[in-house]
């Protein structure tokens, strides 16, 4: 066999192996301008109903890491809620530690409230939002105890976006970075 055959060869056997390069997915709401970019390996569902946000998209891990926790099929959703016109004076009030530290208490409140005990709290840096995380543990359901959901909340003048994801306690740690790679690809409403 000529040898610049089997070189072609090992290069089209190589290119075969390793495939397409992995790409991200993005979806734009055209009528709002939220949008939310996913890392490669994770997939974005159609916008659903929630009575909770204005717009809320469902991701997906198509390799199954991190692995969902309880009955949902996706690991995330990411959705936004727009505040009343002028309900917020500016990105500075909302920056200011006295409204960031209600905005975690409230929180708190809402999740006890929904049988949700709180594990951490922490402030994410940024000067375009006033954000924090919260990583919880349910108080009741199968294997509750061995179930973590991480939430990310980002409150801008125009409104608040957030990120949920559920996992295991044990994948918690590796999977901190991929819900964080999700969260920052997330954008307010450009309208």
């Amino acid at each position: 066999m000529p040898r610049g055959w089997i070189q072609a060869l090992g290069l089209s056997l190589t290119l075969t192996i390793l495939g397409p390069p992995a790409r991200s997915e993005e979806f734009t709401d055209p009528s709002t301008g939220f949008s939310v970019t996913v890392p490669a390996g994770f997939a974005l569902r159609p916008p659903r109903k929630d009575p909770n946000h204005e717009i809320l998209v469902d991701i997906v891990s198509l390799t199954g890491q991190p692995p969902v926790a309880g009955r949902s099929h996706a690991l995330c959703a990411a959705g936004f809620r727009r505040n009343p016109e002028g309900a917020v004076a500016s990105q500075a009030e909302l920056n200011a530690l006295p409204a960031l530290k209600r905005r975690v208490a409230e929180a708190r409140t809402v999740l006890a409230g929904q049988g949700l005990e709180t594990e951490t709290v922490d402030a994410i840096e940024s000067s375009a939002f006033a954000g924090f995380e919260i990583v919880s543990i349910p108080n009741s359901g199968p294997d509750h105890r061995t179930i973590r959901i991480h939430m990310a909340i980002m409150d801008r003048v125009i409104g608040r976006t957030d990120v949920v994801c559920a996992t295991t306690k044990q994948a918690l740690p590796s999977a901190l970075p991929v819900f964080r790679a999700i969260r920052d690809g997330t954008r307010p409403p450009t309208r």
